[in-house]
């Protein structure tokens, strides 16, 4: 899963998120048939399975009231994937050998997707894989579409390769390796070209620096020293590197429309917070309702809010919030636990450097995990608050496994045995319970009902948007009859799916313009499917839209043009429907009109400036004066 999720572009788009959410049901009902053969088996209970457990039940029951089902299914799936992740992880990773192999593999993925990025950059070639994008700064992204997320990446992988480095057991050779590692992804975040990913990268050095010298000295001045040290690294780096100094000192260069947008993505999640204040207008219901907040300088579908407090304010309101902080809190709580735990028995400051007596113990790399995880945590609360990389798989899957290992080096028998000198030790704060065949077989049962509610949701969930992705592939090529049977497939999946509907009516749309016969019936059936997906989503004005311009092909003049003023109502100030409409109103002769909606589609600007010399050649086409009559 680790590894599939990077692969397939960060798992951003919903068919790779599918592909996960099925692989998770396989290992959970791997793991239960393991329980149900096993003689014996230890429960491994973390402080984190209650509030974790809580957030869950509170995301499916908003899921439950959702205004567009379809929507707030995508999250409610991904959610229990992640719970799923976690529980798989504290159940599963408890030996050594386990941790490493996991160890060994995010270091692997992170150095391989590096140098993939890098013979690409290398090379001028700006494709990931086979799918192409525009970059004039050339900037490393890996196997991410967006550099920032490549960055987001590798920060998380980074956390976990430094505190292995400097804070565990391991012997000369695997730590060379961590340093090639580090050292290899520190240079792809330099290349990636983000603003945030410098600052979290900064602060990761300092974080375990901090924490290695505290640990070995038990005094403040070399920790102090070390942040001098970074802070004026990082001086320098800004002035020797071009790539760097592009990027902070001349930052007005490389600003453009769409990172300006941010502050109005903040504004207008801030407005629907107001407006939904307790609960939130529903799991990722911000990009459904966000054009009824839009400025209207701001022209584009931004998906997301690019600041996930503010995400998870509109979303889940004040309530959700509060649980996710909770679940934060928690952690940090159960980390400086485990780590007093390990202080107790003179390991945790000095676990790094006492190599021979670690190396013959299976405790090795314990308390770098914590460190690791807890560096992690904190790189993702900071890169937070100004991107969305908790939204897409890759990164938020990467982070439960991190999280997770972090809380298992709570589960030691080094922990739980007396101490040297006859004292008694604190209790542990990971306990691990003997289960009986009863409790063995109930556990099973509860997975079983698990799964089987899941897949019975994603399964169709995710074949259908498999069909759709295929779908929309084809019909962008303009193979319409393979794109509409792609389509009938997935309607076929999943009838709540009001992409798949919006989609059908686009295809049927133009084939009624491509037909010699038989077009008005299409064009009805195509207004059909606007209509139904117009009901699967209300918040949405593109089937209110594109109704009218089935309605326009239907010669219905006064329909289409009640449907275009509506779309503009749901969604005021958009360019798209102010061009729609003044073409329809030039088509039918009213001039004035006309060349008002033009007017304000010409004004309205949009990211990356499309041509709209065509509106402008039509705008003078309308405003010329006749031509004199012979």
């Amino acid at each position: 899963m680790l590894v599939f999720a990077v692969l397939a572009l960060g798992a951003i788009q919903p068919w790779a998120c599918d592909i996960l959410e099925m692989l998770a049901l396989v290992a959970l009902l791997g793991w239960a048939a393991r329980v149900a053969v096993a003689g014996k088996l230890a429960w491994i209970r973390t402080p984190l399975d209650l509030p974790l457990a809580i957030g869950v039940t509170y995301v499916v029951a908003r899921y439950a009231v959702s205004p567009v089902e379809w929507i707030s299914r995508q999250e409610m799936l991904l959610v229990l994937m992640y719970a799923s992740v976690y529980f798989l992880v504290t159940q599963h990773f408890a030996r050594r050998q386990r941790q490493n192999a996991l160890l060994w593999v995010l270091m692997a993925i992170a150095v391989g997707i590096t140098a993939y990025g890098f013979i690409n950059w290398m090379r001028g070639i700006q494709m990931v894989w086979w799918f192409p994008y525009e970059d004039s700064l050339q900037r490393v992204r890996g196997t991410f579409f967006n550099p920032n997320h490549f960055a987001g990446y590798l920060d998380l992988a980074l956390a976990v390769a430094l505190a292995h480095l400097l804070w565990s057991g391991r012997g000369a050779a695997q730590r060379i390796v961590l340093a090639y590692a580090a050292c290899v992804m520190m240079g792809g975040i330099v290349l990636a070209g983000s603003r945030g990913g410098y600052v979290i990268t900064g602060f990761i050095l300092i974080f375990v620096l901090v924490a290695v010298a505290r640990g070995i000295t038990r005094r403040w001045w070399p920790a102090l020293l070390i942040i001098l040290l970074v802070a004026l690294g990082g001086a320098v780096g800004a002035f020797s590197f071009e790539t760097l100094r592009g990027r902070f000192l001349n930052p007005e260069q490389h600003f453009n429309w769409y990172e300006d947008s941010r502050m109005w993505m903040w504004q207008a999640a801030w407005q629907i917070t107001l407006d939904h204040p307790w609960f939130g207008a529903g799991p990722a219901i911000y990009n459904a309702i966000y054009a009824r907040y839009r400025d209207p300088v701001d022209q584009h579908i931004p998906q997301y809010v690019h600041n996930d407090y503010l995400q998870a304010l509109s979303d889940y309101g004040i309530a959700g919030f509060v649980l996710m902080g909770l679940l934060v809190v928690a952690f940090l709580v159960t980390a400086w636990r485990i780590h007093c735990r390990w202080c107790q028995r003179g390991i945790g400051e000095h676990s790094g450097w006492h190599w021979p007596h670690w190396l013959d113990t299976d405790r090795a790399s314990r308390p770098a995990w914590v460190l690791g995880s807890v560096a992690a945590v904190a790189a993702c609360m900071l890169h937070s608050a100004v991107d969305f990389n908790l939204h897409f798989a890759a990164y938020a899957l990467t982070l439960t496994v991190i999280l997770a290992m972090g809380m298992l080096a709570g589960h030691a028998r080094r922990l739980t045995e007396a101490l040297p000198d006859g004292t008694k030790p604190w209790p542990p704060v990971i306990q691990a319970i003997d289960l009986g065949i009863t409790a063995r077989r109930v556990l099973v049962a509860l997975i079983l009902l698990f799964v089987a509610a899941n897949a019975t949701v994603a399964v169709p969930n995710g074949v259908s948007c498999l069909c759709q992705w295929l779908a929309e592939t084809r019909h962008e090529q303009a193979r319409l009859a393979e794109a509409r049977a792609s389509a009938e497939r997935a309607w076929k999946w999943d009838s709540r799916n009001y992409h798949v509907a919006l989609l059908l009516g686009d295809i049927t749309l133009n084939e009624a313009r491509l037909a010699s016969n038989n077009a008005d019936a299409m064009a009805e059936r195509a207004l059909q499917w606007y209509r139904c997906a117009e009901k699967l989503n209300p918040l949405d004005a593109e089937p209110v839209s594109q109704q009218a311009r089935a309605l326009e092909f239907l010669h219905r003049w006064k329909e289409a043009e009640a449907g275009h003023v509506r779309a503009l109502s749901m969604s005021p100030s958009y360019f798209l429907y102010y061009e729609r409409l003044g073409l329809f109103y030039a088509s039918r002769g009213e001039k004035e009109k006309a060349l008002a909606a033009l007017r304000t589609r010409v004004e309205l600007k949009w990211y990356p400036h499309q041509p709209v010399q065509f509106i402008r050649d039509r705008i003078q086409q309308l405003t010329a004066p006749p031509a004199p009559r012979p």
